[in-house]
């Protein structure tokens, strides 16, 4: 079943609402199985909104529109619905009495245009909102359903979940379920990563999309199925042809952070960690320290002035004067080094190098890196090459120069 998801209102248009409901839609959806093709986001104009209501009914099984439900001269859902299917408005005289006595007995009188969030078009089932007192509408047109619903997050959540979500599984007669997972990976470029599971890509169930975070490229398989264990049971069949093809650039899973694996590590060894940062002004150190809160892997770290450096410097002998000022300071058996950045000139690009270090009880090692972008970009990259190499250090698996 193809789900078009319709945000009504001009202030998501113009940036001072964020439009959050959309999001909580298209996830619920995914959950539940069902294609989402398009989001449309539309101002309070009852030309466009009903333009955009007909475009979806052509091309969609069902439409679940929020916001434009409300009691003001803006707020134009229901004329839109009515002018697409052409049934006139009709009022709910008992919720409109029911918004009455309620909002009479919290404020001593109601406005009569409150009274239109009883308003429907005419055969169209309302849909009750226990979180607020417009009433959603439901409504079958042309074989489409139509779904309007309230823009206020809590009333548009309660109602989806109770309201609509129920009917689109009965209307859809095929339950179905959208299982996904993230394959985490380092150290391969998302072209590289796109080439080695270019067939990959080319399936439709299971799917595979790339999603690049920072230093990372994020590999998700998602299968549709009847149940979770079939979708599992697909997205696994997948997840072994990654980890062949990409080997361990696959680090992680899901929510298994690079951070959290390095605290894992050390503890399960008994070690501490402790940090020398310049470029990265102490992010690692406060990385590390929030994924630390009871394990006591963390011992410390020292965040130095980023001096301005020049063509000559010696960056790794600045690294070995950092991880001897860290060595005599910090009590930790395990030490991370990030130094200055150097500027760069490589043709029309500028480039950033600074060198990482670790030690551990098991040897030490540097990295030197290189990095394209301004000093924002260079701490982001910086913060997490450094993290991998910690992993790769603590776990015994170092790294090539």
């Amino acid at each position: 079943m193809i789900v078009e998801v319709i945000a009504v209102g001009t202030e998501l248009l113009l940036g001072q609402i964020i439009n959050s409901n959309a999001a909580v839609i298209g996830a619920r959806l995914a959950d539940e199985g069902f294609d989402a093709h398009f989001q449309v986001t539309v101002g309070d104009n009852l030309e466009r909104l009903t333009g955009v209501i007909r475009t979806a009914v052509e091309r969609a099984d069902a439409v679940i529109l929020t916001g434009g439900i409300g009691p003001t001269q803006d707020d134009l859902t229901r004329e839109a619905l009515s002018a697409v299917t052409g049934r006139p408005i009709v009022r709910d005289a008992e919720h409109a009495e029911s918004i009455r006595e309620r909002l009479t007995r919290i404020r001593g009188y109601v406005a009569e245009s409150t009274l239109r969030m009883a308003d429907h078009p005419q055969g169209a089932e309302t849909m009750p909102n226990r979180n607020g007192v417009a009433l959603g509408i439901a409504m079958e047109h042309r074989g489409v359903w139509l779904f309007a619903m309230p823009g206020v997050p809590a009333e548009m959540t309660a109602m989806l979940d109770e309201q609509v979500l129920p009917r689109l599984r009965i209307a859809s007669g095929e339950p179905a379920i959208l299982r996904s997972r993230v394959l985490r990976t380092w150290g391969q470029g998302e072209s590289q990563i796109a080439e080695a599971l270019d067939d990959l890509y080319t399936s439709t169930n299971p799917s595979v999309a790339f999603l690049v975070s920072g230093a990372e490229v994020r590999v998700r398989i998602s299968a549709k199925a009847r149940d979770t264990s079939a979708a599992e049971t697909m997205i696994a069949k997948v997840d072994d042809e990654v980890v062949r093809r990409l080997g361990p650039a696959v680090f992680g899973r899901d929510d298994d952070t690079v951070e959290a694996i390095v605290v894992r590590e050390l503890a399960d060894r008994g070690w501490r960690i402790g940090t020398v940062e310049a470029s990265t002004l102490g992010a690692v150190a406060a990385t590390l320290a929030a994924a630390d809160p009871d394990r006591g892997a963390f011992a410390g770290g020292i965040t130095v002035p980023s001096i301005a450096v020049d063509d000559n410097t010696d960056l790794a002998a600045r690294a070995t004067g950092l991880l001897q000022r860290g060595r005599s300071t910090l009590d930790s058996e395990v030490l991370v080094v990030v130094s200055e950045a150097r500027g760069d000139q490589v043709g029309p690009r500028s480039t950033q190098t600074l060198v990482v270090a670790v030690a551990t009880p098991e040897g030490t090692r540097t990295r030197v890196v290189g990095l394209l972008g301004d000093r924002a970009r260079v701490r982001e990259y910086a913060h997490d090459t450094a993290l991998h190499l910690v992993r790769l250090a603590v776990t015994g698996s170092w790294w090539s120069d």
